[in-house]
């Protein structure tokens, strides 16, 4: 092959991030609803880019109703990031905002929540109870994070 005396475009582009992203081979565990925990784990045990996902979520979802929102993203819900965003669409059949006040109980289903929200690192004592969780209250096959 002949130089073409072209250079190669070697920049970073917007969304590069992306090629890294867990989920890139797992798309059928992210938008089934039974698989939350399975998803959640992915994210947060797995990726490397979850706060640029995060950051891309926010900004592509932000104002829209929960009809408009699909999967799991950066670890949460679609129902949660709808709950989260102030600025998002309401109907009187939505569940209330979810408030984020500093004081959630870290254990909880709120303060993990919180943590994936606000890109926190997530304790060891919120995830074990999110993985007792998903072994109560759901009927999915548990798998440990590593």
């Amino acid at each position: 092959m002949a130089y073409t005396g072209s250079v190669p475009d070697a920049a970073p582009h917007r969304y590069d991030w992306m090629e890294y992203a867990a989920c890139s081979d797992e798309r059928a565990v992210f938008d089934d609803p039974t698989r939350v925990h399975e998803a959640r784990i992915i994210c947060v045990a797995r990726c490397t880019v979850r706060s640029q996902c995060l950051a891309f979520t926010k900004s592509t979802e932000r104002g829209l109703h929960r009809d408009r929102r699909d999967g799991v993203a950066a670890g949460l819900t679609h129902d949660e990031r709808h709950r989260l965003d102030d600025t998002a669409a309401h109907r009187a059949d939505d569940g209330p905002l979810i408030p984020l006040n500093g004081a959630e109980r870290c254990g909880t289903h709120l303060a993990l929540v919180r943590h994936l929200w606000l890109d926190e690192p997530i304790d060891s004592k919120c995830w074990t109870r999110e993985v007792a969780r998903a072994r109560s209250n759901r009927s999915l096959p548990v798998v440990e994070a590593s």
